[in-house]
């Protein structure tokens, strides 16, 4: 019999993961060193390009961890997913158990087995490393044991019940463990072998062709302080994959070899960093949550959340919240930056900091091309992320075009169609635009070799990097208050 409903009731539905802002035209690429060997199949999630689309994906993708410093990709994830809460992420791990350099060997040892279980206080262990033995017999992993990792990213061993262990009370265990320390800027940077194969940095150019996402920010946390990591950075996101432009977010070193104070980051950007508009240098690190992590991970993650704020439109980071509890050289020494330094040391030498307004808030605005180039286009970080937006909007919207008969319909068409872009920008986000399809570029020598250029002009507005109000003391006022006013 159907039951008749009268009244009032409830039910549970199970927890809804808070919802990332998505991107199209501002997702990040992070490159660096992931806990995989949590994952189910780490060597899967070497020299791969990894999709996150929420911050549920995490775990069972990316690996999960306690120990946040460790992994530099995961600092990237972190900043993004959990604090900023934006997506998608794409990560590229370059940690490689089969790299001896990336492991370590832990010799065996005794182990007392209580409750038929061991669990060792260390982390990062390979579970198919795992060597559980005793006297001259070794066990069967599975058969005699099980091998896990806990909440706490610990080993775990516990004995079948009806394995040829199950009976003991020590165990000699021995295994291998991930080494992220022993990665290189050299891995980072990877190459393509002779198989066409590509690792790293490289990796890049298969993001938009597996994913379908547009890598229009790039960070290589950490690793980016050293100056082969950001010149290949560099070089790399000029055109990504022959078609998309993009920009990199490096790390200045605060390290003790590095800059420890306002006074000196300067000239280790000059060592480090390349002087281009495609870079923001970021300096020092940030404190979160008690972790000492890359403030080019959150600067990022800021930059990819004001984009989603914008309607998918990206703006300046300049003097917006940056979540962090704090900023800090890399041993973790707490750094106290005024305003007035953050201006003269910093910001006018193309380098980002963080000051705090009360809130943590990102300062500055000009890029790694500051102060040899005073060309909008090149100093101001959002002219230049303005730019890359309007050329991977054209790109990727009308590559379909390519291949079509170049009718007068199909120019008019797409001059068109870009145009009714151009003005759904403005005013808002452009002070205005214009394409067009100029036949003085375009002789019948190129349209026969299949070549049409179009021109667009454009201008988007630059930040107020500066407001001043002059204030005068006009004693005329005054007068006419007193002579003519009420009592």
């Amino acid at each position: 019999m159907s039951i008749y409903k009268h009244g009032i009731a409830t039910k549970s539905s199970g927890a809804v993961g808070i919802t990332q802002s998505k991107t199209t035209y501002s997702a990040q690429v992070i490159i660096g060193t992931l806990p995989i060997n949590t994952l189910k199949n780490p060597k899967d999630a070497v020299n791969s390009i990894i999709l996150l689309e929420n911050s549920e994906d995490m775990d069972n993708l990316v690996g999960k961890t306690n120990e946040i410093e460790k992994y530099t990709a995961m600092q990237g994830v972190y900043a993004s997913l959990k604090v900023h809460k934006v997506a998608p992420v794409v990560v590229i791990n370059v940690l490689d158990p089969d790299k001896s350099q990336h492991t370590q060997a832990v010799v065996g040892k005794e182990y007392d087995v209580v409750n038929k279980m061991v669990v060792i206080e260390d982390t990062g262990v390979l579970l198919d490393k795992v060597v559980v033995s005793e006297n001259e017999t070794t066990y069967k992993a599975d058969d005699d044991y099980v091998a896990s990792i806990n909440s706490e990213g610990y080993l775990v061993i516990a004995l079948t019940n009806d394995g040829a262990a199950s009976s003991l009370q020590k165990l000699n265990i021995s295994y291998a463990k991930l080494n992220p320390d022993g990665v290189t800027a050299e891995d980072i940077i990877g190459g393509v072998d002779e198989n066409g194969v590509r690792s790293g940095i490289e990796l890049l150019d298969e993001v938009f062709i597996n994913t379908g996402v547009i890598p229009a920010i790039v960070t290589a946390p950490v690793f980016s302080k050293q100056k082969e990591v950001a010149a290949a950075l560099e070089a790399k996101v000029r055109l990504i994959g022959s078609l998309h432009n993009a920009k990199a977010y490096v790390d200045i070193d605060s390290s003790e070899s590095g800059a420890v104070n306002v006074f000196n980051v300067a000239k280790v950007k000059e060592k480090n960093v390349p002087q281009s508009e495609l870079i923001d240098a970021c300096w020092p690190m940030v404190n979160k949550n008690g972790n000492v992590l890359a403030f080019s991970s959150f600067a990022a993650a800021l930059a990819q959340a004001v984009a989603a704020e914008n309607g998918d439109i990206p703006d300046g980071i300049d003097n917006r919240e940056l979540l962090v509890d704090g900023i800090c050289t890399e041993d973790g020494t707490p750094v106290k930056v005024i305003q007035g330094d953050a201006n003269s040391y910093l910001n006018a030498n193309g380098i980002i900091t963080a000051i705090r307004l009360p809130e943590w808030k990102a300062w500055g605005n000009n890029t790694a091309m500051y102060p040899a180039s005073k060309d909008p286009t090149k100093r101001w970080s959002k002219c230049v992320m303005m730019l890359n937006y309007l050329q991977n909007r054209f790109k990727t919207e009308y590559l379909s075009k390519v291949g079509r008969n170049a009718k007068v319909k199909f120019i008019k068409g797409i001059v068109d169609e870009y145009n009714a872009s151009l003005n759904a920008l403005a005013p808002d986000y452009l002070a205005g635009g214009e394409i067009i399809f100029d036949t003085a570029k375009n002789p019948p020598s190129s349209m026969l070799e299949g070549h049409y250029i179009f021109s667009t002009r454009y201008a988007d507005y630059t930040p107020a990097e500066y407001i001043e109000n002059d204030f005068v003391y006009d004693a005329q006022i005054l007068t006419d208050a007193m002579e003519g006013g009420d009592e």
